[in-house]
């Protein structure tokens, strides 16, 4: 639900994109239903959210982080800001390097069962 409200994105549309109902949507946020990587992968391409953070990281914790740096942002002088996004940058870079290894381990043993 975090990743869904921080992207201004409604269940409805989620739920659409996944090709269910806002109701059945809504049960796998709340954990009432049991989550599968097809729908976490569906989940984070029309979120663009990192399939690891999905299913690592808290929500509370994002919210916590997104409003810290909001609230710092005020604190930091033009140079802290530059650094700061320059590592955001190279942490998504990481990232997306992390997603694609982590696609290849997975992906690959499944083609060679086929």
């Amino acid at each position: 639900m975090a990743f869904r409200k921080l992207r201004n994105l409604k269940a409805l549309e989620v739920g659409e994109y996944l090709s269910m109902s806002e109701a059945n949507y809504t049960k796998y946020e709340r954990g009432e239903n049991k989550i599968t990587i097809d729908i976490i992968n569906q989940f984070s391409e029309f979120t663009k959210v990192n399939p690891i953070h999905v299913l690592t990281i808290k929500p509370g914790q994002i919210i916590e982080f997104f409003y810290a740096l909001e609230k710092r942002k005020y604190m930091m002088d033009k140079n802290q800001l530059e650094s700061l996004i320059h590592i955001l940058k190279e942490l998504k870079e990481s990232n997306d390097s992390l997603k694609a290894v982590l696609k290849d381990a997975l992906v690959s043993p499944l083609i060679n069962q086929s």
